[in-house]
């Protein structure tokens, strides 16, 4: 952060951007290619583990677009299916969540194992000639696990999901994630591409133009610094401001305080550079988290088509209540803050889509301080496959010298 304040250019020989196409923001063609290749390739966060923590215990997981199911076995692993009955293709269950010993379809009670998901029995099965149970078991998706956040991902062939996170797991384990449990959960549906949602949370050029208040803007921007991580993974710590600062007590903007949270519980292993500063990690593709010692929300970015996008973002904390029996006037505070400035930020995002598919949009330049999304899209690129988009839609490889390894 020393050397970001003191810089006056980008480092020496740092490479110069050429613009991002406009069309992968707005084409079918490129919208296809990531349907095709990006998210049936990527790790997603489906949910947690104390969503489903009993025996038969499922939720529904469909935000991807193919219908799927999470399930609690009785050997107390969870796994995850497609939600789909290999009989006529209804869904296996239709309740979001639940408890059931059996995956039952309810249009022709086709079973299914919850451990394995063989199909396990077919009312009036002499009536098939050769059905063969052992193939129409339900198909099953990767599901890992990593401090009781469950993902999933169609790719059999993916990297694990420790792999995939790189050195996040480490830098994050001060968190207390397997400790914390879910506040509550904000969706808003936003008429962009998705890519331009996570965009606006992978810098924070904006921030003093529009999440200000009253002129004073909580974050200095000019000493942001940007770790870019293996995976299209990412990281970016940022400096308060002499406004933000001052108002906790420090006498500089590194002079670093064990900032306790008030009226919260504290998550008392997070450091105080942490408590200090805005500190945020990206999680390629669709998940952002601002961290902190309080708590946190985990941002997602779900497409819908190419010019939708629907936007959750969930509170976790270490928590002396119960949610489900209402909020703490705190934690209402907090959410109702903190919904605010999502919606600054969403205030851009509609008008922008349909700006930039104007003809008087040429190319979007990035500059160095946005380097996470030029890193974004970089990976976006090779998930797909770099030979499998057209030359005038592709982003060049520039920043792999710039990963954190």
């Amino acid at each position: 952060m020393h050397y970001e304040f003191a810089r006056t250019v980008p480092p020496a020989g740092f490479p110069k951007f050429h613009d991002i196409p406009v069309e992968r923001f707005t084409s079918d063609e490129f919208w296809d290619l990531e349907q095709k290749y990006l998210w049936p390739r990527s790790w997603v966060l489906a949910g947690r583990v104390e969503d489903i923590p009993n025996v038969g215990d499922f939720f529904t997981f469909d935000s991807l677009g193919p219908p799927m199911l999470l399930i609690h076995g009785r050997d107390h692993e969870i796994r995850a299916f497609y939600n789909t009955c290999q009989h006529r293709g209804a869904p296996v269950v239709r309740d979001p969540s639940g408890t059931s010993k059996l995956l039952r379809c309810q249009y022709h009670s086709w079973s299914y194992d919850i451990d394995s998901g063989q199909l396990v029995s077919v009312p009036d099965e002499r009536d098939f000639v050769g059905l063969d149970k052992s193939q129409r078991c339900l198909p099953t998706l990767r599901c890992e696990i990593w401090d009781n956040w469950i993902f999933v991902n169609q790719d059999p062939h993916a990297v694990t999901l420790l792999q995939h996170l790189g050195p996040i797991p480490d830098e994050l384990a001060e968190l207390q994630g397997s400790s914390l449990r879910t506040v509550a959960k904000r969706s808003k549906v936003i008429a962009c591409n998705w890519k331009i949602t996570a965009e606006a949370f992978l810098e924070v050029y904006h921030f003093r133009h529009i999440h200000s208040r009253g002129g004073q803007s909580l974050l200095d921007s000019r000493g942001a610094t940007m770790g870019l991580l293996p995976n299209g993974c990412s990281r970016m710590i940022t400096p308060f401001s002499s406004h933000a600062y001052q108002a906790l007590g420090m006498k500089n903007w590194d002079d670093y305080l064990h900032v306790a949270p008030k009226d919260f519980t504290d998550i008392e292993s997070v450091n105080d550079m942490v408590r200090s500063t805005s500190s945020a990690y990206g999680i390629f593709p669709n998940l952002i988290t601002p961290i902190a010692a309080y708590g946190f929300p985990f941002i997602t970015f779900w497409p819908i088509d190419k010019k939708t996008t629907q936007i959750e973002w969930t509170h976790y904390a270490p928590l002396d209540f119960d949610p489900k029996q209402g909020l703490t006037a705190p934690w209402q505070e907090r959410m109702t803050s903190f919904d605010a400035i999502m919606q600054e930020d969403f205030w851009n995002m509609a008008p922008m889509q349909n700006s930039i598919q104007s003809p008087a949009m040429r190319g979007v330049p990035i500059n160095y301080q946005e380097r996470r999304i030029w890193h974004f899209h970089e990976h976006i690129d090779r998930l797909i496959g770099i030979d499998n988009i057209p030359t005038t839609m592709r982003v060049a490889q520039l920043l792999d010298p710039y990963v954190e390894r």
